[in-house]
This record gives structure tokens, sequence and C-alpha cells, in this order.
């Protein structure tokens, strides 16, 4: 009986304990597919003149009348799970005035990232959900299929993939509580995939890209030495310093770049006032900025912040 109890007793205070752990923000976006299906995708040309099709959110919220009723019942049923969310009809007005201000204040530069880049480095969301639904009719009434996919907003990774549910149109029942019904039907495992990553996160890293490149006028370049020892490798070594678990990956290293193909970072930091605080690919780039500037005897570098999860540091860019 002691032992029962004990067992009881155990499982109440892990079940509290999980129920109080911190959850990813979720931003839920329409699936790429559907975009594409439904003729919601722009063209975007890359630094590299390559084209790239990206996801018009906007249009299709103005278009598509079904969309921001589907998106915004599966908001209110994570956010019943415990879930922050960051709206995405919110955002993409955010970012619209961003845009409206960058171009009054620079010279026709414009933004060098695409614009599905731009919003994921303004919402900052831990994972990103994609919703793929199609609105069938079965008889006089309309019934919801759909898939609910989540993809890590940094590396885009997959979190859960495979989740798929069908509302059932018997008495006409709204699509919005088809949808909620629907998802029950695979909420526990997606839910536990979301949470395990997350938890992961926390124990391994977050991935990011590091690039280091070198402005063309910079008096110095990587293989620059500093007390006997060349820049790229006071570098990588403070990056294997600076980084979870030693884990991280230097792709190439030449006098004008370093690349590191993945950096892990830790998911928190403390303050000096001593509060715990997130971090993110740009909290990385100051620090590293840092290093670089005292190594080199004060050489300014700029950072450009190219997308979420990549970031560039240049030498003598500043």
């Amino acid at each position: 009986m002691k032992k029962i109890i004990l067992s009881v007793i155990f499982a109440a205070f892990s079940i509290t304990m999980f129920g109080q752990a911190k959850k990813p923000t979720l931003m839920i976006v329409p699936a790429r597919s559907w975009c594409n299906q439904n003729g919601f995708m722009d063209n975007f040309q890359k630094a590299d003149g390559a084209i790239e099709k990206v996801p018009n959110y906007g249009r299709a919220f103005d278009e598509n009348t079904d969309v921001a009723m589907i998106i915004g019942a599966m908001e209110n049923f994570m956010k019943n799970e415990g879930y922050q969310i960051k709206n995405l009809q919110g955002q993409l007005a955010n970012l619209k005035k961003r845009s409206a201000r960058d171009n009054a204040t620079t010279a026709g530069g414009g933004i060098s990232s695409s614009p599905l880049d731009e919003l994921k480095k303004q919402a900052k969301a831990d994972i990103i959900v994609e919703i793929q639904y199609a609105i069938k009719k079965s008889g006089p009434y309309n019934y919801i299929e759909f898939s609910v996919n989540a993809n890590d907003a940094y590396t885009t990774a997959p979190v859960s993939t495979g989740n798929m549910g069908k509302g059932s149109a018997a008495g006409g029942t709204e699509l919005v509580n088809q949808l909620e019904e629907a998802v029950l039907s695979f909420k526990d495992k997606f839910i536990t995939d979301m949470d395990k990553y997350y938890a992961g996160l926390f124990e391994n890293g977050r991935q990011i890209v590091v690039r280091c490149t070198k402005a063309e006028y910079s008096d110095i370049d990587y293989e620059t030495e500093f007390d006997g020892t060349e820049l790229k490798d006071l570098i990588e070594e403070w990056v294997s310093d600076n980084c979870v678990r030693g884990n991280y990956s230097l792709g190439d290293a030449s006098e004008n770049e370093l690349f590191f193909d993945y950096v892990n970072i830790p998911m928190t930091y403390t303050d000096a006032n001593g509060n715990t605080k997130g971090t993110d690919a740009n909290w990385y780039a100051k620090k590293i900025r840092s290093f670089i500037e005292s190594k080199t005897g004060g050489v300014k570098c700029k950072v450009d912040l190219i997308g979420l999860g990549e970031i560039n540091v240049i030498l003598g860019g500043k």
C-alpha cells in the first residue's frame, strides 16, 4: 500500500511539473502546398539572382474567406493547451509597417532576405505549424479534411508529421467544430512531439548558421595573426567554447570567409542582474562580434541577420 501511495504521489508530481514546463511559441500558417495549390505564391529574387517561390499569406487572407477561420480555430485550440501563439495576421501587419519604415529611411536598399525569412525573424516563434486543408461536400453539408505538420522555425527541421484529420459533416456541424474534433484524434501525439522536441533544444542547444565574411576594404582577413594565432583559429576556438556540448561544424575556412554549417547555441542566458532570458541568433551575433573586435584591437564588425537562424558577421564592415 505504501508503494502504491508513493507511486501515485510521484505520478501526480510528474504531471504537475510537466504541466508547468515552458512550452514552445507557435505560429500557425497555411501550408506551402496549400498556398501553391490555391495560387498564393510569389516569386522572390535572391541576392544571387536565383528565383525562389514564397507563400503570400497576406493575399491568402484577403482572397480566401476560409483561411482566417481555419487558422484562428487552430490558434484557439493550441492556446487552450497552454501554448503561446504568434498571430500570423498580426505579424503580417507589423511586418508591413516595418517595411514601410525601412523604405522611408533607406536609399532604396530594401530587404535582403525573403519575405518569409523576414516574417520568421520578426515573429521569433519556436515552431511553425502548417495546416493543409480542403473543404469538401457530403450531400448538402460541408466537411473538412486536413493535415497538420510542425517544423523548427530556425532550421525547418521536422518536429511533428503525419497528423491527419477529417471532420464529420453529420447534422451540418460547423467547420470550426469539425476542426477541433478532428484534432483531438491526434492531439496527444502532436503535443508530445512538439514538447519533446522543445525539451531537446534545452538539452542540446538551438541550431543556427554562422557565417563570417570580410568587407572589401578591410585591412585584415581571417588569416591575419594575433599573438601568433590566425584569426580564423581564434574564432573557431571561441565558437567551440561558446556552443552547447561542443556541437558545431565548420564547413569552410579561408582568408575571406568562415562558414559554420551549424552552431548549437543555448536556449537561455543569465544577464548582469541575474535574470534568465531567452537567446536568439542576434544575441549570439553580438557576442561573437564583441570577441572579434576585442581580439583585433577594435576592428569594427557589422552584423547581418539572415532570416531567423542565420547570421553574417562582416569583418571591418562598420
